[in-house]
Parts: C-alpha cells; sequence; structure tokens
C-alpha cells in the first residue's frame, strides 16, 4: 500500500518543481507560466461590475466588465476599450468646452466640462473625479451613446491660484492629457501671515470576524473583505464609519507669525460608490468659517460634511485595510490655498479599520490574549496627530460589548474610555490592565503586588515599591517608539514634556476636568494606582487624570506625568515610576 502512494505524492512533488503549470496539458511551454490544453472548455476570467470597484490597477491585469460585457485590459495605465470594438471609442479632446470658459481665484465656480466622443457602444460607465486647483470635475454614472455622443462633468470648487486648472481626464481607456480652464486673479483667501498644513481625517469603519494572529502588512491597503488570519473565528470587530449630513467638526494644522483674520472657504468633491458600505456615491464637502488667528494658534477649526445623505464609509477587514504605511485607504482628497502667494495643500479622508495595539493578538506575561484594542488617529488642537483614546480604553476592545472605534469619553466620568494604568516605562506586560466598573470603581486584571523590585517582569504582578519599580534606573525606557519598552502601536510614543505643554496651550482647555474632556481627545479623569500598594485610588478616579510623559524626570526615579486637575488648573510635573498612570500616544 505505502509503494503505491509514494509514486503519485512523487508525481506531484516533481510536477510542482517545474517553472511551468499545465493543466489538461502535460507538457505547458517552456516559455510560459500556465498552458491551458482542453479543447472543449474555455478561460474564464473574473467578473467585475465596472472597472472602478479595482483598487490600485496595474498594467497587465485582465478582467471580464459585466456593465459592457466585454474582456478589458490594464495597460498604460489605464483600462482599456472593450476588446472586441470594431470602432475604437476616443475622447475628443480639442472640442472639450468648460462653460463658463473661465474661473476667478478666490470665487466659487460652478459649471460644466463637455468633452464628445466617438465609437460609442451602448454600455454603461462608472462615475469618476477628476482634481485641479481647487476644482472638481465630476462624471456621474451613465451609459455611452451608439457612436458619437457627448461626456458632461460637473465642475465645482474654489480656485486655489489664478493659474489654469488643468485636467488629466481618461474615461474608457482614451486620455485627454490637458484640459485647461483659465482661472483669473483674484484675492488671495489666506492672509500673509499665516499658512495652512496639509491634514487628514480617519474614518474608523471595521467589519473583520478573523484578525488573528495579525501580520505587519507588506503593501498598500486595499477594500477587500474578507481576508482570512488564521482561518479560525474571532469575535466580530463591527463599525460602521461614517459622517452625517450636520458635519464633523475637525482641525487642519497652521503655521502663524501674527495675528489676524482668515476668509472662509468650502470646496466639493464626490466619493465613489465602492468606497462606500451601502455602495451609494456621495458629495463631500470640506469648508472652514471665517475666523481669528494669532501667534500661538495651532490650527484652525473646519467641517467635513456629507451633502444628500449620510455618507457611510466602506467597513475593511484589518489585515487588508491598514496598509504598510498605517493610512488606510484614501477616500477623499481636497485642495485648498495654503498660503498667500498662491500656494495649494491637500486634506485627505481616509478609512481605516484601527490601528493595532502594540500586542494585538499577542499574549501578555500569563499567556492570555488581552490587548485586542484598536486605535483611530486624530489631529487635534495642536495641529499633531494623537491616538483618539487612552491605551486599554474599554471602546477600543474588539472583545468588549462596547467596542466602538470612533467613540471617545463623553465626559470625564466616562469610564468606558478610562483604559490602562502603566508604571512609567514598563511594557504592556499585563500589570497595566484594569477592569472598570463606574467612574471610581476597577479592578486590575492581574491584582497581584510585589514590593520586590525588578529590571524585567516576567510576571503580570504590579511592582509596589512606593519609587521606582525597577532595580537600575533607566531615563530612556519610553524615550521613542523604537524602544522596546515603547507601550504605543507602530509609530506612535509616548509624548514628551514640550508636546504636552503645547497641547495645553493649542487646546485652550482652562481648568477644570469637563473642560479636558471637551477637547478634541477628549481626556478622561482615570485616576491612578498607589505607587506602593497597587490600588486604584478612588478618590482620583472620576475627578483627576494623570497621564504620562515619554520623558524621565524630576528627582530620580521619576518621569514628567500631565495631571488633569478636578477644579483647578492643568500643568505637568513629575511622579515616582512605579505609580500607574494613563497613556496617550502621540505619531512620532
Amino acid at each position: 500500500m505505502k509503494k503505491k502512494l509514494l509514486l503519485p505524492i512523487c508525481i506531484s512533488l516533481c510536477s510542482f518543481s517545474l517553472a511551468q503549470v499545465g493543466i489538461n496539458k502535460a507538457q505547458p511551454h517552456l516559455s510560459a507560466d500556465l498552458e491551458l490544453g482542453s479543447d472543449n472548455k474555455a478561460l474564464l476570467l473574473n467578473r467585475i461590475n465596472n472597472t472602478g470597484v479595482i483598487n490600485n490597477p496595474v498594467n497587465g491585469m485582465l478582467i471580464y466588465d459585466k456593465a459592457e460585457q466585454c474582456v478589458k485590459a490594464f495597460q498604460g495605465g489605464a483600462w482599456s476599450q472593450c476588446f472586441w470594438k470594431e470602432s475604437p471609442f476616443a475622447l475628443v479632446c480639442a472640442s472639450a468646452v468648460f462653460n463658463p470658459t473661465f474661473a476667478t481665484q478666490n470665487i466659487p465656480y460652478n459649471g460644466t466640462l463637455t468633452i464628445p466622443y466617438t465609437g460609442g457602444n451602448g454600455s454603461a460607465y462608472a462615475a469618476q473625479t477628476f482634481q485641479s486647483n481647487g476644482l472638481t470635475a465630476t462624471l456621474n454614472a451613465g451609459t455611452f451613446a451608439t457612436g458619437n455622443g457627448n461626456l458632461m462633468l460637473n465642475v465645482a470648487g474654489t480656485p486655489v491660484t489664478a493659474s489654469s486648472a488643468v485636467f488629466n481626464i481618461t474615461i474608457n481607456g482614451s486620455t485627454c492629457p490637458a484640459i485647461t480652464l483659465q482661472v483669473n486673479n483674484g484675492t488671495p483667501v489666506v492672509p500673509p501671515n499665516i499658512t495652512i498644513n496639509e491634514g487628514i481625517y480617519f474614518i474608523g469603519s471595521v467589519y473583520d470576524n478573523d484578525y488573528a494572529p495579525y501580520t505587519e502588512p507588506t503593501g498598500p491597503a486595499t477594500t477587500a473583505r474578507p481576508v482570512a488570519a488564521d482561518g479560525v473565528p474571532d469575535k466580530l470587530a463591527d463599525y460602521q464609519g461614517f459622517i452625517p449630513t450636520s458635519g464633523l467638526d475637525i482641525f487642519i494644522p497652521v503655521t502663524t507669525t501674527g495675528s489676524g483674520s482668515l476668509t472662509g472657504w468650502s470646496s466639493i468633491t464626490t466619493v465613489p460608490a465602492n468606497l462606500t458600505e451601502d455602495g451609494i456615491s456621495r458629495q463631500l464637502m470640506l469648508s472652514w468659517p471665517a475666523q481669528s488667528y494669532d501667534s500661538n494658534t495651532r490650527s484652525i477649526k473646519a467641517k467635513l460634511t456629507a451633502i444628500g445623505g449620510t455618507l457611510n464609509a466602506r467597513k475593511l477587514d484589518i489585515n487588508a485595510g491598514i496598509g504598510n504605511d498605517y493610512l488606510g485607504v484614501l477616500m477623499a482628497r481636497f485642495q485648498f490655498p495654503s498660503n498667500n502667494s498662491g500656494t495649494s495643500k491637500n486634506y485627505d479622508v481616509r478609512i481605516l479599520p484601527g490601528i493595532p495595539d502594540r500586542r494585538f493578538g499577542q499574549t501578555d506575561n500569563a499567556g492570555a490574549l488581552n490587548h485586542n484594542f484598536l486605535y483611530l488617529p486624530v489631529q487635534a488642537e495642536d495641529g499633531y496627530t494623537w491616538l483618539n483614546n487612552n491605551l486599554g480604553a474599554d471602546y477600543t476592545n474588539t472583545d468588549s460589548p462596547n467596542f466602538s472605534i470612533a467613540q471617545q469619553a463623553t465626559s470625564a466620568q466616562d469610564y468606558r474610555a478610562y483604559g490602562s494604568l502603566f508604571q512609567w516605562g514598563r511594557r504592556p506586560d499585563g500589570h497595566e490592565l484594569v477592569r472598570w466598573t463606574g467612574p471610581s470603581s476597577g479592578t486590575p486584571v492581574y491584582p497581584a503586588v510585589t514590593s520586590t523590585a525588578n529590571d524585567n517582569p516576567t510576571d503580570t504582578r504590579f511592582i509596589g515599591t512606593g519609587g521606582g519599580w525597577r532595580v537600575n534606573n533607566d531615563p530612556t525606557l519610553w524615550q521613542n517608539s523604537a524602544k522596546p519598552n515603547n507601550p504605543c502601536p507602530k509609530g506612535f510614543t509616548v509624548p514628551n514634556r514640550s508636546q504636552l505643554d503645547n497641547y495645553l496651550l493649542a487646546a485652550k482647555m482652562g481648568s477644570g476636568i469637563n473642560a479636558a474632556a471637551a477637547s478634541k481627545l477628549a481626556i478622561p479623569a482615570a485616576g491612578n494606582r498607589d505607587s506602593s500598594f497597587g490600588t486604584i485610588s478612588s478618590s482620583y478616579a472620576g475627578s483627576s487624570g494623570f497621564y504620562w510623559s515619554g520623558e524621565a524626570g524630576g528627582s530620580s526615579p521619576s518621569a514628567y506625568i500631565f495631571q488633569v486637575s478636578q477644579f483647578g488648573t492643568h500643568g505637568v510635573s513629575s511622579s515616582g515610576t512605579a505609580q500607574g498612570s494613563s497613556v496617550r500616544c502621540i505619531k512620532e
């Protein structure tokens, strides 16, 4: 029996060792990776609703387009026309016409672009958008005429500079490389003593029930779903990210050299249907009202608003939707005026299934999977990008019924946003985990405490020495994201003292825990754990917050800490490293 099995196994292994693969072909051609040999069967290509659903296409792709009922290839950076067309489709670029025929800098433009074409075949085409100089040209989905016809694109927005808006338009494999709209001189929207910098807004939107183990992404993010991690079901992580018609308040970073007043501005773009969960294409508006600023201003207040209905972002798979840049999938891009000389910058809206915790899908020192936390980046009042919640917050826990990736503290006493309490410089080994049951009540996941200092703890006990938890003091443990004890996700670190001071200045929180909770970072008052006994302070939880800096300082062994006071002014002081306190991470 064994001898009979060995021969087919050997043949199979030998076949896989060859560079060529043959299906119904014993000896595939040496110059082919794959050769089909059936004389009564055909190759059936992937059948795609339309080419717009394919993210990041590359030259050489081949598909069957169900909308046009034909085979297409991606070549020369664009999808080809249908292979069977006898009269090739072509845009008549020289006859393209804008109406109105010109625009003016800093004055809203609302018009059309008409492009004639030849070789239409009555098939459907997908919606597309094209951007230049603050203007967006939108082609709504429709159907080609048979033979000659016209495509009409809606053009809207506010020109950023007095230079022409040049659109590079490719439709159905035909390209017009430079359709130009004249833009006349106007009044610059940005005064000379302020520069508006590039910004980004992340919409948390996720659907995944097979994400562990998490694999570090090596390529760009995609909307593919589902993507199996190991085939073993995990607890469903499900959150619908959205932008409402009432709008969301955002902050765009600025650099200022004096005081002044900024003129209001707005622009509209279109989000394609394949980037929404409900398959409905929506318009999205970025706007900011007229507002004053001074030399201490770090950001301007703006708004993102969905037009015509709620914009439900496509839910992403954790192992597919993050990408090797940890920026997720680009959903919309706006061009806005950056300075007085007419330079333009971009504001991106991106979909992200979350930033995984440093130990996402990994066991702690007790061998348990207790770090399945997903965080969302947020651009705050200081112009920097932070995580929207404390490390370990219940809202970030995929295993919790309260999981809601975009949710932040609703008040200073919202214990679902409290999260973990770390000993300074110690890695997230389980000692920091807390189960909160109320605004002033919680229980450490691992309540055991030891008074013995230890440089490299191998268990989850809280080290209650009253001062520093280590034998040998090391002021660099949380210095940056490269440090092995850094508790923050990839690309993030514990803020230094100057970054905490800068946030205090920019957020203008005033005093009291309610003001801190009302800031863009929605800072709750989680209190701390006693440095000697490891108990959660009932007098501080719900009334004060303590947030570690990554910078050691004060009398050794201690580190700088940001204290959110119950009634008084918030400030930065220092505390012994054995104290258990909150961590909020900032992007490096």
